[in-house]
C-alpha cells in the first residue's frame, strides 16, 4: 500500500510537468463550477462552522475544534453513507450488527448503546427520537451522502448549547443548497453485495428570491451476507438463511428557502427481512421476519435582524418516528400463524427561540429558550391484533434556557462563558457550565482551553426495561471534561492540529451484561485521551491527513470498559491523476484491539480506494473498492447476540448525470 502511495504520489509530479505543456488554450479561463472543483493546493483556514457556537464563524475562532468533511471529500473518498462520514472523524469509530449502525466516540461506544449519547442535527434541527434517543445513521437516516454540502463534529461536552443528548459530542449535517442542485440531478449505483440505489432529484434558484430541491431515492438488496456465520466454521444454513436477509429503504428529502424563511421535510421508510425459527422441534424450518423503521419530520424556521444589533431565529418542527419488530409464530395446537413483536411509537415538537446582540461594545451575546413537546412515546410487545402483553408509556417535557457571551477581550484573545438550565419530568434540574479562552496570539495558530459539562437522562426505553423486571429507573449520567487544543499551519500547505482531555463521567448509564438485562448505573469513570491530526497539500492538489486517537477509560477499580479501543489511526489522501477529471483516493482505518463481555476483538485495519472519474461537469462515475485486503473482523454493539461479521471485500460502481444545472 505505501508502494502504491509513493506510485501515485510520483504519478502526480508527472502529471504535474505534462499539464504545463498540455495543448489547453492560455486564454481557455475555467468556469465557475470548474473552479469550484479544483483541488485546493493551500490548507483552507478561513473555513466557516455553525455547530461551537451555533452561529457562523470561522473555524479558528470557534470555542471548540470543529472537525469538517465536506461534500468535496464525501465524493473524492466514496462515502457511501452516514457511517462511512462519521468513521472519517477524529475520535469517533462505527460498530454494525445485523442492520444497524453504532457510534462511539472517544472510547465510549456501550454494548447496547443506540448512538444516544451524540446529538445529531439537520441544517441545525435535532433528529435523535424520544423514545430510545437514538439517533439513526444506517439506511434511515434522512440525507443520502450525495446531497450533503458538509458535516461538522464538535466532539466534547456540548449541553450547555444544546442540552440532553449532547454527552460527546454534536453532529450537524449540512444539506447541499439550490445552487449545487439546481436541475435535474440522478444517481445510480450498484455493489458486489447487491446493493442497489437510486435517486432522483429537482432543484431551482429563481431570481424572485426563492430556492428549493426535493430529492427521491431507494435502495435495496435481495440477499445480505449471513452475519453471524463463525469465521472458520460456516453454518450449512446459510443459503436459506440469507433468502430470508434482504434490505429495502426509501427516502424522501424537501428544502425550500424565501428571504429569511427555511423550510425542510424528510421521509424514510426502511423494511429489512431477517430470518426466524419458528419450530423448536424443527431448527431447519424458517419463516420471514421484518423489522420496519418509518420517521418523518416537517420544519419551519424564520431569521431576522432586528436592528443592526439584534439578530432572531426561531424555528418549529414536527417529528414521528415508527419503530416494529415482526416475528412470525405458529401455534402447535391449530398451526394457526401469528406475528408478535415490539412496537416503538414517538411523536414531539422541537421549538427553538434565540435572540443575539452584539449591543455591547467587544460582546456577542445569545439567549435561547428550548422546548421538546413529547406527545406520544409508547413501547408495546405482544401479538400483532392482540392487545399487548406489556406496554409502556412516557409524558415529558424538556425545557432548555441558556445564555452565551462571546467576549472579546483583546486583538487575540476571546473568553466563552455559557450555562444552561434544563428540566424536565423525568429527572431533577441540571445546569450545566461552558468556559473557553481561545487566544489566537501566534499568526496561523490557536489555543483553546475549554472546559464544559453534559448529562443525559434516562430514556423510555431505559425505564421500560428496568420497569418490567421491578428495577429502578437509572439516575441521569454526567460528564465533565478539561480540554486544550492547538492547531497551527507551518506553512500554507502544512497544519497540525493536537488536543488534550481529561472527562470524569458519573452514573454511567449501560446494561448488565452478566445478570438482569436492565440499565445500571456504573461508579465514576476517568477518561483521558488525545487527539492528533496532520494535514499536507501538494501544488498539484494532492492532499494527505493523518489522525491518531489515543484513550484510556477506567473506574475506580481500574477497569476498563467494554468496546473501547485505546487507539484509532485514520489516513486519507487523495491524488488528482488527470486534474480533476481523474483522481485516485486511499484511507486506511486502523482500531486497536477491544473487549467485551463475552470475548476479545482483535484490532484490524481496512483500506479503501476510489477512483473518481468526471469527464464532463455534469458527469461523475465513482468506483470504489472497501475493505481491500478482504480484512476479516468482527464487532459486537450487542452484548447478548452473537458476534457479528463484518462486510468483506466490496466493490461499488456509482454514476451521476446533471441535466440543466
Amino acid at each position: 500500500m505505501l508502494a502504491l502511495f509513493w506510485a501515485c504520489a510520483s504519478s502526480a509530479q508527472v502529471q504535474s510537468q505534462e499539464s504545463a505543456g498540455s495543448a489547453k488554450p492560455l486564454d481557455a479561463d475555467p468556469g465557475l463550477e470548474e473552479l469550484l472543483r479544483q483541488p485546493l493546493k493551500q490548507v483552507p483556514r478561513d473555513v466557516e462552522v455553525s455547530t461551537a457556537a451555533r452561529f457562523t464563524q470561522s473555524a479558528a475562532q470557534a470555542p471548540t475544534t470543529t472537525y469538517v468533511v465536506t461534500a468535496g471529500d464525501i465524493a473524492r473518498f466514496g462515502y457511501r453513507n452516514m457511517s462511512d462520514i462519521l468513521r472519517a472523524m477524529p475520535g469517533l469509530y462505527v460498530t454494525k450488527d445485523n442492520g444497524f449502525s453504532y457510534v462511539g466516540a472517544r472510547g465510549l461506544g456501550r454494548p447496547g448503546d443506540l448512538n444516544t449519547r451524540l446529538l445529531f442535527l439537520i441544517d441545525g434541527m435535532r433528529i435523535n427520537e424520544n423514545v430510545y434517543d437514538a439517533a439513526l445513521i444506517s439506511d434511515e437516516f434522512f440525507v443520502d451522502a450525495d446531497l450533503i454540502e458538509r458535516v461538522e463534529f464538535a466532539p466534547g461536552p456540548g449541553s450547555a448549547l444544546y442540552g440532553n443528548n449532547a454527552f460527546l459530542g454534536v453532529v450537524n449535517v449540512i444539506t447541499k443548497r439550490a445552487d449545487k442542485m439546481a436541475g435535474v440531478e440522478t444517481r445510480a449505483s450498484i455493489d458486489s453485495l447487491g446493493v442497489q440505489h437510486l435517486r432522483a432529484s429537482w432543484g431551482h434558484r429563481s431570481e424572485a428570491g426563492w430556492e428549493g430541491w426535493l430529492a427521491l431515492s431507494g435502495t435495496k438488496q435481495d440477499r445480505r451476507p449471513y452475519p453471524f456465520e463463525a469465521l472458520e466454521t460456516p453454518d450449512p444454513l446459510e443459503g436459506e438463511l440469507r433468502d430470508h436477509l434482504w434490505n429495502r429503504a426509501k427516502r424522501l428529502l424537501v428544502s425550500f428557502n424565501a428571504g429569511g424563511w427555511a423550510m425542510r421535510g424528510g421521509a424514510t421508510s426502511l423494511t429489512q427481512g431477517v430470518p426466524v425459527q419458528v419450530s423448536v422441534q424443527n431448527p431447519d424450518l424458517l419463516d420471514q421476519g421484518y423489522l420496519l423503521s418509518d420517521n418523518n419530520f416537517v420544519s419551519l424556521s424564520h431569521e431576522r435582524s432586528l436592528s443592526p444589533d439584534w439578530d432572531l431565529f426561531a424555528s418549529v418542527s414536527l417529528k414521528n418516528s415508527k419503530y416494529q419488530e415482526r416475528y412470525p409464530l405458529i401455534f402447535p395446537q391449530t398451526q394457526q400463524r401469528a406475528y408478535y413483536g415490539t412496537t416503538a411509537r414517538g411523536r414531539w415538537s422541537n421549538w427553538d427561540l434565540r435572540l443575539s446582540t452584539r449591543r455591547w461594545t467587544d460582546h456577542t451575546v445569545m439567549a435561547g429558550l428550548e422546548l421538546q413537546d413529547d406527545a406520544l412515546m409508547r413501547i408495546s410487545q405482544g401479538l400483532e391484533g392482540e392487545p399487548p402483553f406489556q406496554e409502556f408509556y412516557g409524558i415529558n417535557r424538556r425545557v432548555g434556557v441558556f445564555i452565551q457571551d462571546e467576549w472579546q477581550l483583546s486583538v487575540s484573545q476571546r473568553l466563552i462563558l455559557g450555562l444552561r438550565r434544563d428540566t424536565s419530568h423525568v429527572a431533577e434540574p441540571k445546569l450545566n457550565p461552558r468556559l473557553a479562552w481561545v487566544w489566537n496570539g501566534v499568526p496561523d495558530a490557536t489555543l483553546r482551553l475549554m472546559y464544559g459539562g453534559a448529562f443525559r437522562a434516562a430514556n423510555l426505553n431505559e425505564f421500560s426495561l428496568n420497569s418490567a423486571l421491578g428495577v429502578p429507573t437509572p439516575n441521569p449520567e454526567q460528564i465533565k471534561t478539561y480540554e486544550a487544543s492547538w492547531e497551527q499551519a507551518l506553512t500554507p500547505q502544512l497544519q497540525y492540529r493536537a488536543s488534550l482531555y481529561a472527562s470524569r463521567l458519573s452514573n454511567l448509564m449501560e446494561l448488565n451484561q452478566v445478570d438482569l438485562p436492565v440499565y445500571e448505573n456504573r461508579g465514576r469513570l476517568r477518561n483521558i485521551g488525545s487527539e492528533l491530526d496532520l494535514e499536507r497539500r501538494w501544488d498539484q492538489g494532492a492532499n494527505l491527513r493523518l489522525g491518531l486517537s489515543l484513550q484510556r477509560t477506567r473506574d475506580q477499580n481500574g477497569a476498563g470498559l467494554s468496546n473501547s479501543p485505546s487507539a484509532l489511526f485514520k489516513l486519507f489522501y487523495s491524488q488528482p491523476l488527470a486534474g480533476d477529471a481523474l483522481q485516485l483516493s486511499w484511507q486506511a482505518y486502523a482500531m486497536s484491539r477491544r473487549s467485551t463481555a463475552l470475548q476479545e476483538l482483535p484490532g484490524y485495519l481496512l483500506n479503501n480506494l476510489n477512483l473518481l472519474w468526471r469527464p464532463r461537469l455534469d458527469v461523475d462515475v465513482s468506483l470504489g473498492v472497501y475493505n481491500l485486503g478482504a480484512t476479516r473482523y468482527l464487532d459486537r454493539p450487542a452484548s447478548a447476540a452473537p458476534a457479528i461479521k463484518q462486510e468483506g471485500r466490496t466493490v461499488q460502481l456509482s454514476v451521476s448525470w446533471r441535466l440543466g444545472s
